[in-house]
């Protein structure tokens, strides 16, 4: 397992995991604003998803159990579509949370 991986499965638990996706993005994005160490993370977090350079198994791994989302494919490119929605989310700052 690498760095990046275990970075993404810990902030997909802590933020996802049994909880509602608009209130998931809220959060994450406070804590990314208040705390240098979330901030640090999230650089090589949507780094590792924007350049896809999870390794194969992961993405879906990373959605299915860790976020404990659906998609509606079974597939590691599926995954990266949620994941890549995720970071477009977090990342916005006109307060617009769109679904996957």
């Amino acid at each position: 397992m690498n760095n990046d991986y275990e970075l993404l499965q810990m902030f997909l638990r802590q933020f996802f995991n049994y909880e509602d996706y608009v209130i998931a993005i809220s959060k994450a994005k406070q804590k990314i604003v208040a705390q240098q160490a979330y901030r640090q993370n999230w650089v090589k977090i949507s780094s590792a998803i924007c350049n896809q350079s999870l390794l194969p198994g992961q993405p879906l791994q990373l959605v299915h159990y860790d976020a404990n989302q659906v998609i509606n494919e079974n597939s590691d490119q599926e995954a990266y579509v949620w994941l890549e929605q995720m970071v477009k989310n977090v990342e916005r700052t006109d307060g617009v949370i769109k679904r996957y």
